[in-house]
């Protein structure tokens, strides 16, 4: 069983300045070891393919790695990670310098819309048109609605 006491030291060992040496140490060796590796991903298929196909040269490592910044720089361009106001969170409380007050939650900020509406409906009219459907349904369940 764990005390308090042992609670308060694993935190502590998980947030001291060796243990976050090490999370960064190891970090830099497996970047390195993903430039390297991804780098003789790029030779191996570069020297099986493009010969073959296109009657290209053979290349060196150097070259490979070389060959997938430039793909990089001019495919997929200097910024990274995907586009902050694509998708859903462009919107409500996720949107950029959009933060939640005490006691909020998300509902609270859509009240200019219509599914501000959809607590009252459930409660006046959802529940009762739902217990209706599924009635019809059990009773006919062959009849398509």
């Amino acid at each position: 069983m764990e005390t308090i006491a042992n609670k308060n030291e694993n935190w502590h060992f998980c947030h001291s300045r060796k243990h976050k040496f090490g999370w960064i140490v190891l970090g830099i060796i497996g970047f390195t070891a993903f430039v390297f590796l991804f780098g003789a991903v790029v030779l191996w298929l570069w020297n099986w393919l493009m010969p073959a196909i296109f009657n290209l040269g053979f290349i060196t490592y150097w070259q490979a790695v070389g060959l997938a910044v430039l793909g990089r720089l001019l495919f997929g361009g200097l910024h990274h990670g995907h586009n902050y106001y694509r998708g859903r969170h462009r919107f409500g409380p996720w949107k950029r310098g959009y933060t939640m007050k005490d006691g909020m939650n998300c509902r609270d900020y859509s009240s200019q819309t219509r599914w501000s509406y959809y607590e009252q409906y459930w409660n006046e009219e959802g529940e009762k048109a739902f217990n209706d459907y599924v009635k019809r349904k059990t009773e006919n369940p062959a009849s398509p609605v």
